[in-house]
């Protein structure tokens, strides 16, 4: 298992009714939206659970884990996930438990959703019921509460020894996004609990109970505010009653969904590009459209709309929809800077009433405005900048799924290249394979002639054979179409030894890479695009691009002196340049097909003459480039290696 991470009435009533030969079992899934081994094994364990009669065998919830990071589901309400992680002290996800046991033990990672078998759900399936019920929620006329009605019925003696009998109650929400809300690519979520009453801890019972004993309870609750109750996420209450003595689960059923009359939703805001170029701030007009998710016919709404945090502008929406119809609504035109941006819309006030179900209200798209105005060369940047993205660098989600480049710092350690806080991220650890993103350099004037190069440090270290990928490329279309120009993968970007653990990069382990964009035509968008094949971390700092010229390199190391003695050179060849200044240099020996083979020297060097010995016993016989780097520039001799 790779990578497992340790990881407005009140309405009508809705009742359900659960006999013993047709016993539900429960199946509660840790899982996250960060977390890609869910996104991996997720796909089989519904296909499991919806095949056959299974749906009337057994039940999922989920609880959206902080595993391997907190995503924007769990950071939404985080206490009864918690709850539940301390209650079976969950070490990893996906991690789930079948009526309370978990599956595969005497395996390696028991409790892996992997383990669970057909034979499991049948077995679980086909224990006598102890216990029928009903179960009965509704919604409170604003809709910011429920109040629930359970009644039990013993079906049996029932009396474990030394049983601490728990009756919890759970509300859950099948949830959908148009973009994944997390890192791991996933859009969709079943049965997701999103809060339990009266808490997680549950309502304690009668630990012995005899055949036909009955009890009634009534819980009243908050909803939150980001709960759909749309009829297509089927948000309703799941019962289960607990030993807490040993975890079993002896019964368990969901209420029915109960419908709201009048509902309108917001499901979409479309805009004409993910990315605009301008010369300073654009105009953009967003489109919404409007779900009416009730069975009442609506003719007005009011919409809210705004750009970041800004203060809320109203729009008064006339029409007609049916139930389930949608429009498209024209809103009004918004102007966005330069930079990154959410534009944010909320449906309110259906009909001129309350609106019991706010969970579909608001809805939000990214926009990156592209500022195309050029500056002169050079560009540098080091991203110490407080931890704030320099003017006009974009970092771009293309897919808009929320995995991207990342302006990350290290709270412990400086990994930054020559010990800085702040740098460029690229968690291929993470992100699925094929996640695609953009860091895209300010535009910049380029000279009609002459060579022009962009200068980067990289650190990156391989996650077995995976194939991550960084390139340069770039744009005259505004990101339509992208043209690459420099292009390394797997252990060819490697600058650190290969490792099954997330990498973290040591100041030996940045490389200087130097790319010829000459042929970049004037008025592109430069950009480097990193490409995950779900391996390990990437980082790149000190970015600089600039006309190349004899001087840049020429401040460091002096235009006259360089020499490689012997070349040809069979065991050893010793290299010799001079340092004008201090500098942080490497020295890189580069085969034909320009893989880096060896590297004799990688440290802070004084002012001064330099010898580095190369050892070229090991090379095979042919002619390689010996390249000083640093961070002004480079200068490259040829060596011939003869045996």
């Amino acid at each position: 298992m790779r990578k497992l991470v340790l990881v407005t009435a009140i309405a009508a009533l809705g009742t359900t009714a659960v006999h013993a030969q047709n016993r539900l079992a429960l199946y509660e899934e840790f899982s996250g939206e960060n977390c890609a081994p869910c996104a991996a094994s997720n796909p089989g364990l519904n296909t499991l659970l919806a095949a056959g009669t299974n749906p009337s065998k057994v039940l999922l919830i989920k609880y959206q884990s902080p595993i391997p990071s907190a995503g924007p589901i769990y950071n939404a309400y985080t206490t009864v996930t918690n709850a539940r992680l301390s209650y079976y002290s969950v070490p990893f996800a996906p991690y789930g438990r079948l009526d309370g046991t978990i599956q595969g033990v005497g395996t390696t990672s028991p409790g892996h959703v992997n383990y669970l078998t057909q034979a499991d759900i049948d077995n679980a399936s086909n224990l006598a019921a102890p216990f029928s019920a009903t179960v009965a929620h509704q919604w409170t006329a604003n809709g910011d509460s429920v109040r629930a009605t359970i009644n039990l019925s013993a079906l049996q003696a029932y009396a474990p020894a030394g049983a601490n009998l728990k009756l919890r109650v759970a509300l859950i929400e099948h949830l959908r996004y148009a973009t994944a809300p997390g890192t791991n690519g996933e859009t969709e979520f079943h049965n997701v609990v999103r809060e339990m009453y009266p808490n997680a801890a549950g309502t304690q019972l009668s630990n012995a109970w005899t055949a036909g004993q009955t009890q009634t309870i009534t819980l009243k609750g908050r909803v939150p505010s980001y709960v759909d109750k749309a009829a297509a996420n089927e948000t309703r209450l799941v019962v289960w009653i607990q030993n807490d003595t040993d975890k079993s689960i002896a019964f368990a059923m969901p209420s029915t969904y109960v419908a709201v009359p009048l509902d309108m939703g917001a499901t979409q805001v479309s805009l004409p590009s993910a990315l605009t170029c301008a010369a300073g701030s654009a105009s953009v007009t967003p489109s919404l459209t409007l779900k009416n998710t009730g069975t009442t016919t609506v003719t007005s709404a009011r919409i809210y709309y705004k750009v970041d945090a800004t203060a809320w502008l109203t729009y008064n929406w006339t029409g007609s929809l049916a139930a389930n119809a949608t429009a498209a609504v024209a809103m009004p035109a918004l102007t966005v800077t330069p930079g990154s941006h959410v534009i944010a819309d909320s449906v309110a006030l259906p009909n001129g009433t309350v609106d019991v179900n706010g969970g579909n209200n608001k809805i939000t798209a990214s926009i990156v405005v592209y500022n195309n105005a050029g500056t002169a060369l050079p560009l540098s940047t080091g991203f110490e900048n407080g931890g704030a993205l320099p003017t006009n660098w974009i970092l771009f989600d293309a897919n808009a799924n929320n995995s991207n480049w990342l302006l990350t710092r290290s709270n412990t350690a400086n990994i930054g290249h020559n010990n800085s806080t702040y740098l460029l991220y690229h968690n291929n650890f993470d992100y699925p394979s094929g996640e695609a993103n953009y860091a895209i350099l300010p535009a910049a004037v380029l000279p009609t002639s002459g060579t022009k190069t962009l200068e980067f440090w990289q650190a990156y270290a391989q996650y077995a054979t995976e194939q991550d990928r960084l390139e340069v490329v770039y744009s005259t279309n505004c990101g339509t179409t992208w043209t690459s120009i420099w292009n390394l993968a797997g252990a060819n970007l490697a600058t650190a030894p290969a490792t099954i653990t997330r990498f973290l990069p040591t100041q030996s382990q940045w490389l200087l890479r130097t790319v010829d964009v000459t042929a970049v035509p004037a008025g592109a968008m430069l950009a480097l695009r990193a490409t995950s094949n779900y391996g390990n971390s990437l980082f790149v700092d000190d970015i600089t691009l600039r006309a190349t010229n004899t001087t840049a390199v020429t401040n460091v190391v002096a235009a006259t002196g360089t020499t490689l003695a012997p070349n040809p050179a069979a065991d050893r060849t010793d290299l010799s340049f001079e340092l004008l200044k201090s500098s942080a240099v490497r020295v890189d020996v580069i085969d034909a097909i320009g893989r880096i083979v060896a590297t004799p020297a990688n440290a802070n060097m004084a002012a001064g003459v330099q010898h580095v010995a190369i050892n070229t016993a090991a090379l095979s016989g042919g002619v390689y480039s010996v390249t000083i780097r640093t961070a002004e520039g480079s200068v490259t001799k040829h060596l011939s290696v003869v045996h």
